[in-house]
């Protein structure tokens, strides 16, 4: 008799559920910290996160990465966009949209959506509106933002076949 198995075919066993995230293909997945939750690292520019969501790493592929390549950055890009699409469209969120504008266009502090005037205010307009928290208005909506003004300027710049820079300053 022998101690070990000679030709045996081992079979791998389908774990079933969802398939891996795509992601996984530009972001390197790091040591277990959590059920289901990774650390993880950018492939290209080295930035790191502890534990994050999947689509925390998709905006950072879209919106932030510096050394990311081209073809990257579109796949991301359009992958928040079809998200954005997917998701309600309700009073709320268009209410949520308007405000990030606001506070980008006029230079407003973020911090400003905590304090309980502007709060008391949002509340005069509409009783049944509650502002986000200044970290979804920072972490969600100004990304999303940032997401659809980066896709509307790369796909007018797709279009353009001769196109000119001026800069005034």
């Amino acid at each position: 008799m022998t101690d070990y198995i000679e030709d045996s075919p081992i079979k791998n066993k389908n774990r079933g559920g969802q398939p891996p995230n795509s992601i996984w293909e530009d972001i390197n997945k790091g040591e277990a910290v959590g059920s289901g939750k990774f650390a993880a690292s950018c492939k290209y520019c080295k930035n790191t996160w502890s534990r994050d969501k999947v689509s925390k790493l998709e905006e950072h592929l879209s919106n932030h990465c510096p050394d990311a390549p081209v073809a990257v950055v579109r796949r991301y890009m359009t992958k928040v966009m079809e998200q954005q699409v997917k998701s309600k469209s309700s009073k709320k969120k268009k209410y949520s949209e308007g405000q990030i504008k606001f506070f980008i266009a006029c230079g407003i502090v973020f911090r400003i959506v905590e304090h309980l005037f502007f709060i008391n205010f949002i509340k005069e307009l509409n009783v049944r509106y509650n502002t986000p928290t200044r970290e979804v208005l920072v972490n969600q909506l100004l990304e999303r933002e940032l997401a659809q003004v980066n896709f509307k300027v790369n796909s007018e710049f797709e279009k353009e076949t001769n196109l000119t820079l001026a800069f005034d300053g």
